[in-house]
């Protein structure tokens, strides 16, 4: 069982750039204006792998014979197809030979990131095209949020499976969740992050 559970969870890392890489061309979508205005039409948000670029624009066609972008700053959210995206900030940082990373106004930059998970935890996955060391695709690394907390937790380490030290210690205020992360009862991030909104709280 313990190999199965294994087989799924590699399984997802290396599905996960080819689902994401799907959105190189314009679908149905909308995007969500810091004055929460929603405007509906055909959203892009990259070009086709593997020499292509997640674009820090998102690009929009409605009755417009071009395209308009709309940058992180200038909207709150939006949607491609079937896949959310927030505008948050994003920072990370070195201490004692630990990488840390926070997401509070005004610091670093803000970025879009996709919202896989919301609720009291939010899932993140933070996407991005590395052209020196993985021939150009694209990568996804998930998160964990609280809501009431800058923190952002790196959930995996490769196919190295979950960062459970550092789990165990981002939900020490749910006993039930570590004790299911250490049993290796979860697969997928989504997993964990579905089960601390629904029974943590």
């Amino acid at each position: 069982m313990k190999y199965y559970s294994l087989y799924l969870f590699v399984s997802c890392l290396l599905i996960q750039p080819i689902s994401i890489s799907a959105q190189s061309t314009f679908q149905n979508g909308y995007v969500v204006t810091n004055e929460n205005d929603t405007i509906f039409g055909q959203i892009k948000d990259r070009s086709a792998e593997p020499f292509g670029e997640i674009f820090k624009k998102v690009r929009m066609k409605k009755k417009w014979i071009f395209y308009k972008k709309y940058s992180p700053r200038s909207i709150k959210s939006y949607k491609i197809g079937d896949k959310t995206y927030e505008s948050i900030w994003y920072d990370s940082y070195t201490e004692l030979f630990s990488i840390f990373h926070i997401s509070k106004a005004n610091q670093g930059e803000k970025t879009f990131m996709r919202l896989a998970v919301d609720g009291e935890l939010k899932l993140y996955w933070k996407e991005y095209r590395d052209h020196a060391n993985n021939d150009g695709y694209e990568i996804a690394i998930p998160f964990f949020k609280k809501t009431n907390s800058y923190e952002m937790v790196r959930v995996t380490q490769g196919v190295l499976g979950f960062k459970k030290k550092l789990l165990r210690n981002f939900f020490s205020d749910c006993p039930s969740i570590v004790e299911k992360i250490d049993n290796g009862d979860f697969e997928v991030p989504e997993q964990i992050a579905l089960y601390y909104n629904s029974s943590c709280n």
